[in-house]
């Protein structure tokens, strides 16, 4: 299947979004909800520090695909 620039862009665009959006929004649930989970202090540490990890690594995954876009929008060519 090949796509054009074009679409490809926007599909990088929504891909970004989507990864800026979503993350921020399940850490403020899980945080809500670790708190009323009623799990020893220990548990929830480690449930804080993975999801430090997991919006560390959305941050990460956002960069690339701005990256990614970057490339693409340079390319002459039009389909991929």
């Amino acid at each position: 299947m090949s796509v054009t620039k074009k679409e490809l862009l926007k599909m990088l665009d929504d891909a970004i979004a989507l990864e800026d959006r979503s993350i921020p929004v399940y850490m403020r649930h899980l945080k809500t909800a670790m708190f009323w989970s009623g799990l020893p202090a220990a548990q929830r540490e480690q449930v804080r520090i993975q999801l430090g990890i997991l919006q560390k690594e959305s941050q990460r995954h956002s960069a690339l695909l701005g990256e990614l876009r970057l490339k693409v929008e340079k390319e002459d060519r039009d389909v991929f």
